[in-house]
């Protein structure tokens, strides 16, 4: 590679990962609702100086095991309780993430394959959300994929001691999510071995029962203390409702149907969507045809399908679940991409070679769907419309240079270039002009910073059914609240002789007041019930107000 060419590849990747990961990365006040109470979490622990278990609003947590609780409650002691500190953890463990599915390419295909899987994972949308939001989803998945990352690098190139950091990073990933990341290894282990005599004879090489033990040994004794101090609760919580009922019971109503993470994954791999999908076609024609499909690329399937079929498989889903998948597709990507420009007539990547040409057509079709909401839906500012002219622009660019010189036989670019500037510019656009125009109307850390500064030190603070918004509020306002839910709950406190300052929709303010209970509103705020980008239609949708009370004279 020329020095021109290296230099202008550093210039676009610093570039790419620093406006994905960092930049403005602690500006916004939390999103509603997980943010928060993670967030709370990690500073009740950094606080009480209890760090094996997790506590929110003083009382036990047990949703998640404890390592990125830890995490961020270091991060908070070096940064402060703030949003910049929680959120570093994702945005690291996106960083590590990226180098990681780097490395995992460049060792097992070429350095070129490693270099453009991880340009096309630091630009997906999945990993530009996750690391802005501070839940754990790029640490597990940074630990979780490493680790299987480490074990194929030690299976396929001969390299039996990466092995043992590989189960060290499996176990790292039950300690942030739980045994889940035991099941996804499991399944890929199983699919593989089904699908190929070559994957099964080189997994089976492995240490596979010391292995386990070494993550076993790495993970329990978190789970054991939990155990032995909380008892019958922890189990009851964390085995039943937060694992066994959320995967295969009734507990939540209106789930999306089977094909949802189908969905999911189609739009967040937008633009390689085709590239990826005739990658699969070529595989599957090849498999037909009884012609070898190499074991690297039988792992990465195999991968995506353990995360996709098991999630898929539960009653409860939410899009952020098949994120662990991206690393594996952004892999297959890449490999499609530096085949097809190794051999751009080669019948036996015709999918992918197909799949490339749709990939500039892909950012036209985004960039005028964007340029129409811009323009005749959204409410923002004109200058944003430099956002979609350049989607457009380059995704005009990108169909001319692969699709007029790729039927002359010529080679696409050696990396993705234009396509990755086009989404770099998206990006950059969201965070400048979407994400301040949804501050705007997110109004519930303000009032709780009312409350915090105008409430005495004897004043009860509550709220009642602010449902999603009570984890930004318990943040924010810096001191214990009482989340009320029940109506008659909420009366015994307006009743009570205790001075209180409750914060409430306006809605049920008047509902009580029409009940005869004398509440007096000490301030009032208009915004958002729930984050919804319906916010920034032209037709707005009409806002909640939100109303601190009391007994007490304003």
């Amino acid at each position: 590679m020329r020095f021109a060419e290296q230099g202008a590849l550093a210039v676009l990747a610093s570039a790419l990962i620093f406006v994905v990961l960092f930049w403005r990365l602690g500006v916004p006040t939390f999103w509603d609702p997980d943010e928060a109470h993670y967030a709370q979490t990690a500073r009740e622990m950094m606080a009480t100086g209890d760090w094996w278990a997790p506590y929110f609003n003083e009382q036990p947590f047990y949703d998640k095991p404890v390592l990125f609780h830890q995490l961020q409650g270091v991060a908070m002691l070096v940064l402060g309780p703030t949003e910049l500190a929680a959120r570093s953890v994702p945005a690291l463990a996106s960083l590590a993430l990226i180098g990681l599915t780097a490395w995992f390419g460049a060792r097992t295909v070429s350095r070129d394959v490693g270099i453009t899987a991880g340009l096309l994972l630091a630009a997906s949308p999945g990993i530009f959300g996750l690391s802005r939001y501070a839940i754990l989803d790029t640490l597990f998945t940074a630990a979780m994929f490493g680790g299987a990352a480490l074990l194929a690098v030690a299976a396929l190139c001969d390299r039996p001691s990466l092995q043992w950091a590989g189960y060290v990073a499996i176990g790292t990933g039950v300690l942030v999510k739980g045994p889940v990341a035991f099941i996804v290894c499991g399944l890929t282990l199983v699919i593989a071995s089904i699908l190929s005599a070559d994957a099964r004879r080189r997994l089976l090489a492995l240490h596979w029962g010391f292995g386990l033990l070494l993550a076993i040994a790495l993970a329990l004794p978190w789970f054991v203390y939990m155990l032995m101090r909380f008892g019958d609760a922890f189990v009851n919580v964390y085995v039943f409702e937060e694992n066994l009922r959320l995967f295969a019971g009734s507990r939540f109503g209106n789930q999306p149907r089977p094909w949802f993470y189908f969905q999911i994954l189609a739009a967040g791999l937008l633009p390689w969507t085709g590239l990826v999908v005739g990658r699969l076609i070529d595989d599957v024609r090849a498999a037909i045809r009884r012609e070898a499909v190499d074991t690297l690329e039988i792992l990465l399937w195999s991968w995506t399908a353990a995360i996709v079929g098991f999630f898929t498989l539960s009653t409860f889903k939410l899009d952020h679940y098949v994120f662990p998948a991206a690393p594996a597709l952004c892999l297959l990507c890449a490999r499609a991409w530096s085949d097809v420009r190794a051999d751009p007539l080669a019948r036996h990547h015709a999918g992918a070679r197909a799949g490339l040409h749709l990939v500039g057509p892909l950012l036209v079709v985004i960039g005028l769907g964007c340029g129409y909401f811009l323009v005749a839906r959204l409410e923002l500012p004109r200058t944003a419309v430099a956002v979609p002219i350049a989607i457009t622009v380059a995704g005009a660019v990108l169909t001319a240079v692969v699709n007029v010189r790729g039927r002359a036989g010529r080679r696409p670019p050696r990396y993705p270039w234009i396509a990755l500037v086009a989404l770099l510019v998206a990006y950059a656009g969201i965070i400048v002009f979407v994400v301040p125009a949804l501050e705007e109307r997110k109004v519930v850390p303000d009032v709780a910073r009312w409350v915090a500064v105008h409430a005495r030190d004897d004043t009860r603070i509550a709220t009642y059914r602010l449902n999603r918004w009570n984890p930004a509020f318990r943040f924010y306002v810096g001191r214990h609240a009482a989340l009320i839910d029940d109506p008659r709950e909420a009366e015994e406190l307006f009743r009570s002789p205790r001075p209180f300052q409750c914060v409430m929709r306006r809605a049920a303010f008047q509902e009580f007041v029409a009940h005869g209970l004398p509440l007096t509103v000490l301030y009032e705020r208009d915004g958002l019930w729930a984050t919804s980008g319906r916010v920034l239609w032209r037709r707005r949708i009409n806002p909640e107000q939100f109303v601190v009370v009391s007994t007490m004279p304003p």
